[in-house]
């Protein structure tokens, strides 16, 4: 009996051999070393949010995001500091930190008139994920360091295409008569893309990581008598590349809003809006009972278009709503305890708290 007998034209098999091996070729793979590196300082600018965001869920090889458009409200230094440069009580609770940096306690909307000078937050490289091991507070009365109970993992490493970490962390906070405050936070992280970033200040060539966690927070203030729990959910997107430590874009979704914009800006690249020239949107009272009217401030007296969504992503509320004096009322009286974002067209979001 005969074989038949396949034949495929060299040529295309090593066309397609040199494709693939192209591939292969082109998908960055980041180390530690391209992450943030103690005693450098990284800058990055805060980008208008723009109308379109397309291709910001997209994920797969090869991939083109141009985000060439973003415009700039505003520079902003990160330090990253060595632990040679922590004093020696933290260097022997946080030993196998590889540096630290500035941290800031969640936006809760809520005023605790706690004298908090100073925060931080301590990182290491570890065998298999970036991550943070703990932070530390300082007030006008105490320097108190906070282990986290569960270490809170940031990224995979090495750094590649399709590498996935389950994450989760946990800590607590606790000024005696003050202050307590305690997070419990879960969050699936994946390299989920790769390709090259066309931003004002040029192209990169990036993995992209997503990140969505849900967590939930507690916060008790007994001066105040304010004690409540409150979920959060979102997602955050971010680009890394060669040697840039911190992503050269990233971009945090709330509440379906994809709301915080941060780029990597040119060495002399002017800011094309300061912030006085954008409209400053606040909500009030925030944060407030459930059964409260939540009224919109911000500058003129003509009808706005507003959309409000909760911490779930969903619409509650979308419409023109009149202005007069600077302030559209939102009909929230019958909205549930929780977290919302409310948009006016064309303006950044705003965050407010039913409790």
């Amino acid at each position: 009996m005969t074989r038949p007998v396949f034949s495929f034209p060299i040529c295309a098999l090593t066309g397609v051999l040199m494709m693939w091996a192209s591939a292969l070729v082109a998908q960055p793979v980041l180390t530690s070393s391209d992450l943030p590196q103690g005693g450098q300082t990284y800058l990055r600018a805060t980008a208008v949010p723009p109308l379109f965001s397309d291709g910001l869920e997209d994920s797969g090889a090869g991939l083109t995001w141009d985000y060439s458009d973003l415009i700039s409200t505003g520079d902003q230094e990160t330090e990253y500091f060595p632990m040679s440069e922590a004093g020696f009580t933290t260097q022997f609770i946080f030993s196998s930190a590889d540096h630290f940096t500035a941290f800031e306690l969640p936006d809760l909307g809520l005023e605790t008139g706690i004298p908090i000078s100073g925060a931080t937050t301590y990182q290491e490289f570890g065998g298999s994920a970036y991550k943070t091991i703990g932070l530390g507070i300082t007030t006008d009365f105490i320097d108190l360091p906070v282990i986290y109970e569960d270490e809170e993992e940031l990224l995979p490493l090495p750094l590649t295409y399709g590498a996935t970490l389950q994450g989760s962390s946990a800590f607590e906070i606790e000024l005696p008569e003050l202050l307590y405050y305690s997070t419990d936070q879960t969050a699936d992280i994946e390299v989920d893309a790769w390709g090259t970033l066309v931003l004002p200040s040029g192209s990169f060539e990036c993995l992209r990581v997503k990140r969505s966690f849900e967590a939930q927070d507690s916060v008790n203030v007994p001066a105040a008598g304010i004690g409540f729990s409150l979920p959060r959910e979102g997602t955050v997107y971010e680009w890394y590349a060669a040697g840039e430590g911190m992503p050269v874009l990233s971009v945090q979704v709330l509440a379906g809003v994809p709301g915080i914009w941060q780029f990597k800006p040119g060495s002399a690249e002017p800011s094309g809006l300061s912030e006085a020239s954008i409209t400053a949107i606040s909500a009030v009272p925030n944060p407030a009972t459930a059964g409260t009217r939540i009224a919109l401030q911000h500058q003129g007296n003509s009808p706005v278009s507003v959309k409000v969504h909760d911490i779930a992503g969903r619409l509650v509320f979308e419409g023109s709503i009149e202005t007069h004096n600077g302030i559209s009322p939102l009909p929230s009286e019958a909205w549930a305890p929780g977290t919302y974002s409310a948009t006016v067209e064309g303006q950044m979001p705003v965050r407010f708290i039913l409790r």
